[in-house]
């Protein structure tokens, strides 16, 4: 008995549905043997993130450094809370100043990011002193860390990077004003030119008492970049020329463009430094982070109200 020719499609229809079914079912089926083998496969961890890299390396030696930075997490910064606050640690917000002067440029935004007005500087100083701030060294943070010194009730650290001649002009006037304590970071081979202090300034400002002066390598490159010959040059002769300038131990390091990973970790504790500052946002100064202690940076233009909630 032959077909009907309705029912020969109608046939059709069911068995094309039922492959368009299988083919469903393998899919599926191999879509559950793909996640059950993801999930028996043991998590990697993730990639490190890049360190802060300068945009420019247009810099010539004897004028002012670029301040277009790109500022992302360093090593300390990627450890967990726990981690970061182990062993001892102490509250000791670290302050972090580039200039201090207007900036000559309005077109220059990233200039401006890194120069705090000097008017805007005294308001700032003033507002420490009434809110009960005392201004340390970082040898006192460091001995109470330790263990070995009492810190006073609310510390702070005051620091300004790369030594630009603003720093004599504009802030060590209001640092004594207020008889403040502050520590100078120094890229010992950028002195002397353009915009940089001079060494007879620096001598000036340490032998106040007022002022310490600490490394920041010789020619403020990313160390990240570099051979370990030529980090350990950078380390151990801008100590060694600091030392030899101002007649004190240099106890500290900061790093360019807050640029650093173990091995600048291991050669800079290898060159007798006690502890060294990075650039990642923190407050907490710990044996963890030692070699790579987080700051607040001071952007220009910050109104008063709200520099005051930023530690």
């Amino acid at each position: 008995m032959k077909k009907h020719p309705k029912q020969k499609k109608k046939i059709k229809l069911l068995l094309i549905e039922a492959l368009v079914l299988l083919v469903l079912f393998l899919i599926l089926g191999l879509q559950l043997y793909s996640d059950s083998q993801k999930s028996s496969t043991p998590l990697k961890s993730p990639k490190k993130i890049e360190k802060t890299l300068p945009l420019s390396n247009k810099t010539p030696q004897n004028t002012v450094l670029s301040a277009a930075l790109v500022k992302k997490a360093s090593p300390s910064a990627q450890l967990s809370s726990s981690m970061v606050n182990y062993g001892r640690s102490v509250h000791v917000p670290i302050l972090m100043y580039h200039y201090i002067g207007n900036n000559p440029n309005p077109a220059d935004t990233a200039r401006y990011i890194l120069s705090t007005a000097p008017d805007k500087f005294d308001a700032q100083m003033g507002y420490l002193q009434s809110a009960g701030y005392t201004p340390i060294t970082l040898d006192t943070m460091y001995a109470g860390l330790e263990g070995k010194a009492a810190l006073p009730l609310k510390p702070i650290v005051l620091t300004f990077d790369d030594g630009y001649i603003d720093f004599y002009i504009n802030a060590y006037p209001i640092l004594r004003k207020y008889g403040f304590h502050a520590v100078s970071f120094i890229p010992t081979g950028l002195m002397d030119q353009g915009y940089y202090l001079h060494w007879s300034q620096i001598k000036v400002m340490a032998s106040s008492g007022l002022i310490s002066f600490e490394a920041h390598s010789i020619s403020h490159p990313d160390l990240t970049h570099m051979s370990d010959a030529q980090i350990r040059e950078q380390v151990t002769q801008s100590k060694q020329i600091l030392q030899s300038e101002i007649g004190t131990p240099v106890n500290f390091f900061a790093y360019p463009y807050g640029t650093s990973n173990v091995t600048v970790w291991a050669i800079v504790k290898q060159a007798g430094f006690l502890g060294a500052l990075g650039t990642w946002y923190g407050t907490v100064e710990s044996e963890a982070t030692q070699y790579d202690w987080p700051r607040v940076r001071i952007t220009g233009g910050i109104p008063l109200e709200q520099y005051k909630k930023l530690f």
